[in-house]
């Protein structure tokens, strides 16, 4: 998962074992036969987590596909995907199909290859048709709900800091109401929204293409996706691009990492203000400008800040923005000007400045819903609150900058279903096909995470690491377009 700026968590267990289990439930090629697929008109587009959709690009078309709502009960029935696909204008040189799937989980993919035909190179826009599709429970694809209150959807309560004191007792209240306002609205169906499961709807939409394999981008959680469908069906991937890698471990391990991420990526935000020192006065030096977050912090704990719009600037809310905006240094300014309002007490921000800007104030239920399902339905969740308090002490002893919130609860702690089969981890076994692209600096999927799913997928892929800092790789930048375009026109992996 993965911060909430999208433009778009350790191995355990033989790996041996669980790939058995998992063929014992997986579906053997026949269930996935050729359906076909009418394309048309596309149906209004979804809100992502910033509460606006991806522009939709003219050539779009869409098609509707059934998949079973339950693969291992056929008679509990089915749900509908929505598919999308913009064609290659170069039919001459189309190679195959490339599916292209933004972040999450929760958010919507089905106008994601219009966003990809505007960030990828020329030579791969020629050589592939571009797919995409709402996942299980998102958007136009049999939606999941949760019915939250709109203050229940704050951005801010997506990362699950403590209280100032430490506390989680607001916490563990707002997870649990989140978890019961989800089994009301959803029922049973929120038990079906998982990686596995849309890695099976993944196969299902390459058949009704028709061809036998098929090519795969994604970036942030849509890398657990790919390394869940490249594990269970190894021999129907072409070539696979995972951009900003989750760790093997799923969601659960990346939500456990996002301090980690938090203190490789903080440097850099800290040297751009030092480098503004002179109108921002907020420190000369990266070191300076660390102690000043973290005094700042502190200060808006014992005094929250009310601002001239009857907002209030807290503690929690500094931290908050202050993790979001380390997802792209695009966000740094909007960081300085908050930080600025923290340090002089003013009540309103600068003339052209935002509070918001492309950071959501307020979640689509939609996205809060489908996010928790696959949080909670992957992986199986430690049940004990004291587990949760004792984890964000301990976060908040050794990463000061998030004060603990990459060890607090989540609303699986009371989530109403448990996993139907063991959590799937990357498979060694299969063609050598998968490139991973990775920031050294990246808050959401740090790269200590990026080289497990790496080790783990042992020779089937390589990785490029760039110097950079931020959640998603550049692909305008040619240490990424260079070995990125050679590898989907050639299957070249670099190494």
């Amino acid at each position: 998962m993965t911060g909430l700026l999208r433009r778009t968590a350790a191995t355990g267990g033989t790996l041996l074992s669980t790939a058995l289990l998992l063929a014992a439930l997986t579906p053997p090629a026949a269930a996935a036969p050729s359906a076909g697929l009418s394309w048309g008109a596309c149906p209004s587009p979804t809100p992502n987590a910033n509460g606006t959709p991806f522009p939709r690009d003219p050539r779009e078309q869409c098609a509707s596909l059934r998949v079973p709502r339950d693969y291992r009960r056929p008679e509990s029935g089915t749900i509908t995907l929505e598919i999308s696909r913009i064609r290659t204008a170069d039919p001459a040189h189309r190679r195959g199909d490339l599916v292209v799937v933004p972040g999450g989980p929760g958010g919507s993919g089905l106008d994601y290859p219009g966003e990809a035909a505007s960030l990828l190179p020329p030579a791969v826009l020629r050589s592939y048709d571009l797919i995409g599709f709402d996942e299980r429970g998102v958007g136009n694809s049999t939606p999941v709900r949760c019915d939250l209150s709109a203050a229940d959807r704050a951005a801010q309560l997506n990362y699950p800091f403590p209280a100032p004191d430490g506390s989680i007792t607001d916490n563990l209240a707002y997870a649990k109401r989140v978890a019961d306002s989800c089994a009301a609205a959803s029922g049973d169906y929120l038990a079906d929204i998982t990686t596995a499961n849309s890695a099976r709807d993944l196969d299902r939409i390459r058949a009704a293409l028709g061809v036998r394999r098929i090519s795969y981008l994604g970036t942030s959680y849509a890398t657990y996706l790919g390394q869940v469908y490249t594990s269970l069906f190894p021999a129907r991937t072409d070539r696979v691009v995972l951009d900003s890698t989750v760790a093997p471990g799923g969601e659960q391990q990346a939500i456990g990492l996002f301090s980690e991420g938090a203190a490789d990526t903080f440097p850099a935000l800290a040297e751009y203000l030092a480098g503004h020192d002179g109108t921002l006065h907020l420190g000369a030096t990266p070191e300076a400008v660390r102690a000043t977050y973290l005094r700042l912090a502190t200060e808006l704990d014992r005094a929250p800040l009310t601002l001239a719009d009857g907002r209030t600037l807290t503690g929690v809310a500094l931290r908050a923005i202050t993790y979001t905006s380390l997802t792209n240094p695009r966000y740094y300014p909007l960081a300085a000007a908050v930080w600025e309002l923290a340090a002089t007490r003013a009540t309103a921000l600068p003339p052209g400045s935002s509070f918001g800007g492309s950071i959501p104030l307020v979640i689509p239920d939609n996205f809060v819903a489908a996010q928790d399902a696959v949080i909670c339905d992957d992986s199986a969740w430690p049940r004990d609150p004291a587990h949760y308090a004792a984890r964000t002490a301990a976060d908040r002893e050794r990463y000061p900058l998030t004060d603990g919130m990459s060890g607090n609860v989540w609303p699986c702690a009371f989530w109403h279903y448990r996993p139907h089969e063991p959590q799937v981890r990357p498979n060694p076994a299969g063609p050598r096909n998968i490139l991973m692209l990775q920031n050294l600096r990246d808050p959401s999927t740090p790269y200590s995470g990026a080289r497990q799913t790496l080790d783990a997928f042992g020779h089937r892929a390589a990785m490029v690491t760039i110097d950079a800092a931020g959640h998603g790789v550049d692909f305008s930048d040619p240490r990424v377009s260079g070995p990125f375009t050679t590898f989907l026109l050639t299957g070249r992996l670099p190494g």
